[in-house]
C-alpha cells in the first residue's frame, strides 16, 4: 500500500490527497518548489498542485 502525499493547489490554496506512486514533478532537481507534472490539476480550479509532502505530517515550508 502507499502512502498519502499533500499537495496544494498554487491558484486557491486547497489541499488535495494522493498515493505517493501517483506523483510525478514537473522539475525534480527544483528543491525550492516542487511542482507536479502537468498531467495532475487542482479538481476545484484546475491550477497546478506543488508537493507539501506526507498527509498528517508538518509541512516543510512551516519548519523553515
Amino acid at each position: 500500500m502507499s502512502e498519502e502525499m499533500e499537495c496544494m493547489c498554487q491558484q486557491c490554496g486547497v489541499s488535495i490527497y494522493m498515493p505517493a506512486d501517483l506523483i510525478s514533478l514537473e522539475d525534480p532537481a527544483n528543491t525550492e518548489v516542487k511542482l507536479l507534472s502537468s498531467i495532475h490539476v487542482c479538481e476545484n480550479c484546475g491550477g497546478q498542485l506543488a508537493l507539501v509532502g506526507k498527509a498528517g505530517d508538518e509541512p516543510y515550508y512551516r519548519l523553515e
